[in-house]
Order: C-alpha cells, then sequence, then structure tokens
C-alpha cells in the first residue's frame, strides 16, 4: 500500500470516526435538550397550576370579603332601621292619649309597693295624674318618657315602670321576631 493510500484510508477512517462522535454528540444533544424541554414543561405547569391556584384563592378571599362587606351594610341599615322604630314608639309612648289611665293602672296593679311607706316618681308632664293617685306617696319627677318608677319604703328595692324600660323588655322579646318579619332569611 502506497503511503498516499495509507493516508486516504486514514483520513476516511477519521472522517467516519468524526462523523460517528459527531453523530453521537448530536445525539446526545437532542436528549439532553429533550430532557431540559420536558423538566421546562414540567415547572411551567406546576408554575401555572400554583398561579391559578393563588388567583382562585384570591377571588374566593375578595369574594367573601365583598360578601361580608355587603351584610355588614345591609346590617347597619336594618339596625338603623330597628333604632328609627324603637325611637318612634318611644315617643309615640311618651305622647299617648290614655296615659292618665295607664299610669293608674300602673299604680294599681303594684299598689302593695307603695302604699306602705313607699315612692312614686315620674315624669314631670305625668306629676298631677301621679300624685292624684299616689298621694303623699309622690317623690318628685324624674327625666323619663313617662310611667313611673316605684321605690320600696326601706329603699331596698326599686320597680322600674318607666315607658322606656317597658319599651326595652317588650322590644327585646320581639326584635327578632320583627327583623325576620321585615327581612326574612333566605335559608
Amino acid at each position: 500500500m502506497s503511503l498516499e493510500s495509507a493516508v486516504q484510508a486514514i483520513l476516511e477512517k477519521g472522517k467516519a470516526e468524526a462523523d460517528r462522535i459527531l453523530e453521537e454528540a448530536s445525539a446526545e444533544r437532542e436528549r439532553m435538550l429533550s430532557e431540559v424541554r420536558s423538566e421546562a414543561a414540567k415547572n411551567l405547569a406546576e408554575v401555572e397550576a400554583r398561579a391559578r391556584q393563588e388567583a382562585e384563592r384570591k377571588r374566593v378571599q375578595a369574594l367573601a370579603r365583598a360578601d361580608l362587606g355587603s351584610r355588614k351594610i345591609v346590617l347597619a341599615a336594618q339596625k338603623e332601621a330597628l333604632d328609627a322604630v324603637y325611637a318612634k314608639a318611644l315617643g309615640r309612648l311618651a305622647t299617648l292619649p290614655e296615659n292618665a289611665e295607664f299610669l293608674r293602672r300602673l299604680l294599681k296593679a303594684n299598689e302593695a309597693e307603695w302604699r306602705s311607706g313607699g315612692k312614686v316618681y315620674c315624669a314631670s308632664r305625668d306629676e298631677a295624674a301621679v300624685r292624684k293617685s299616689v298621694g303623699s306617696s309622690f317623690a318628685g319627677t324624674i327625666d323619663c318618657a313617662g310611667g313611673v318608677v316605684i321605690e320600696s319604703g326601706d329603699g331596698t328595692r326599686r320597680v322600674d315602670l318607666r315607658y322606656e324600660s317597658i319599651l326595652r323588655d317588650v322590644w327585646n322579646d320581639a326584635v327578632k321576631e320583627v327583623a325576620e318579619t321585615l327581612w326574612p332569611s333566605s335559608g
């Protein structure tokens, strides 16, 4: 074999070896790129899933805050309406046309409390009617919408029959029913 054909054979063998190495390197590069792409796609999917979950969580929180805010507004408006009804009812009690008869009945029903040395207090506008019913047991006037306060002779008991107290007791017993009638709950 001549030198030239030996060099040619070596060159061909080297070229074949270089082609094989390049082919293996190209295959390895493709495998590595495929792994990187797969890992990137997996990471991207995880990030997107977390982002969707976070967005959903924030959406639910925002809806809950909005619902709570609207409930607070509704409750405040309902309380305001009930307070206005309460104030109007108290105002009407203070101007009852049958006030003197009502006071007489209150005093009659609680006669045992003031007859034995007790003291009776009332609103200044009711002084004449109360004084007429209790005589010397009348002890003075107090600031109230109407009704009476009776103190026992020994000062140990007070019977609060002011219109404010009576209305408050009735109101506390009935306000839930009134609110449910005005604003029925949906469920």
